[in-house]
Parts: structure tokens; sequence; C-alpha cells
């Protein structure tokens, strides 16, 4: 029997206003840089649709090989966007449900300050221990062994280098001061925990490979509703304005 029209109408004003009536739970896998501001927006994602969020975060190179090796995760925020072009290449998730949704910034902060600036740390004789994340499996690990290459500082820092797994641990170094200084995410110091440090200096863009960070639906959860729904909410202006307020940049 046909649904009438005034029926149906009804009957979809009340699936949407209804969120938790169909709440389901997201694996959601996410870059260390990232995981602060992902908390953030999984309570007013939380809030607005019932779903909930189980949240993995370790290194996007780590996340990278779990979700090869059939880690179940639904989505994928990543620090970089070569990472997921190469799971839609292995056909792990397809570019319908994909986008970037934030740009990073690197950014260096030392214990010490520099003679006249912050980046003079680089080459005093005080520099005993540098913090980068790994540049094998972390996206912002990277951007700092680029810009040391930029700066022809790689060879004269690599006897005093201490490499995080992830960019989170980098921040840790530094924070104890088990580093004299480090490159990390400027995001991390939009965090709320206060660090004493004696100088930061914001890297400029042109140092370094962009820091275009990715988002996918992975294949198996392509047909979730609540998959579907996060990769809608990210493009949604409350989503944006708490990742600008997490200090990146959107698109």
């Amino acid at each position: 029997m046909a649904i009438k029209p005034h029926l149906y109408l009804l009957m979809s004003a009340l699936f949407f206003s209804s969120p938790q009536t169909h709440a389901d739970d997201l694996n959601i896998a996410v870059a260390s840089n990232f995981s602060h501001a992902l908390h953030s927006l999984a309570e007013d994602f939380e809030s607005k649709t019932g779903h909930r969020l189980r949240i993995s975060s370790a290194s996007t190179g780590k996340l990278y090989t779990q979700i090869n090796h059939g880690a179940p995760f639904d989505i994928f925020l990543a620090a970089d966007e070569h990472r997921p072009e190469r799971l839609i290449a292995g056909g792990k998730a397809s570019t319908e449900f994909s986008l970037t949704y934030a740009m990073g910034k690197l950014v260096f902060i030392s214990n010490i300050a520099g003679e006249k600036n912050c980046f003079d740390v680089l080459d005093s004789t005080a520099l005993k221990r540098l913090a980068i994340a790994n540049p094998q499996t972390a996206p912002y690990g990277l951007a700092a062994q680029q810009t040391l290459e930029k700066l022809q500082r790689w060879q004269s820092t690599k006897a005093k280098l201490v490499m995080g797994e992830n960019i989170a641990q980098t921040l840790q170094f530094v924070a104890t001061g088990n580093a004299s200084a480090g490159f990390v995410a400027q995001s991390m110091l939009h965090q709320g925990s206060k660090i004493n440090l004696a100088c930061e200096w914001p890297v400029h863009a042109d140092m370094h490979e962009a820091i275009n960070q990715k988002m996918l639906v992975l294949e198996s959860a392509s047909k979730k509703p609540a998959a579907r729904a996060f990769w809608q909410y990210m493009q949604s202006e409350d989503a944006r304005t708490i990742i600008k307020n997490s200090g990146y940049d959107v698109p």
C-alpha cells in the first residue's frame, strides 16, 4: 500500500527530530595533533545527533598501518593527505567520502632564549636536545625535517635529535625539559595547559610541504548513517569554527 504524501512528511519529521532513536557508535582513528580538537568536535556532534565517537589517537603512519592490517576503524583523520590517498588507491576508501578538514601549522618552541630571536636557538651551544616527531610516521615530523633542511641545519642538529613517536610525545619532551626545544603543531599550544616557554617561532608555510590534513570514511563504514552524518558534520560551520579555534586553518 502506497504511503500518502502527508503521512510520508510526518514520518520524516519524526525520524529527524529523534536522533537518539538511531544512535550508533563510530570508531575514529585520529592523528595525535588533532586529538584535542576532535574531543571538542565529538561533544558537539554527539549532542546534535546522538551518535557516539570512540577515539583512538596515534601518529598518522601508525594508524595507516593499523588500517591496512584490518583495524576496525570507521573514519580516519590523518595529519597528511598522502596516506589517505594511498588508502583510496588501495580500495579501502573512496574519494566520495574524503575531504581536507584542516591545514596544520608548525611552530618551533624553546625552553632557552636565543640571542636575538627564537630562531637563534638552533645555533646555540645551550641547545643539547632538539625534539621532533618521527618523520617516517608523523607528518609534522617530516615538516620539521624539511624546515631544518631548508635552513641548512639538518646535518648540524642530527646528533641532538630526540624523536617522539607522535607529535604529542614530542611536545611532552619539551614541556618536561627532556628536550631544550622542538618543532610541534601550533594547535597543541591551544589546548589549555600552560607550558612555560622562553620563546616560540611560528614556521613560515613555505619552509615545508603543506600540512593538509585529510579525512576518510573507510569503505567498510561507507553505508553507515552515522559515518555519513559525521562526514557532513565536518563540513558544517559549527565544525569549521571549532577547528579554527583549535589553531588550524580550514579550506
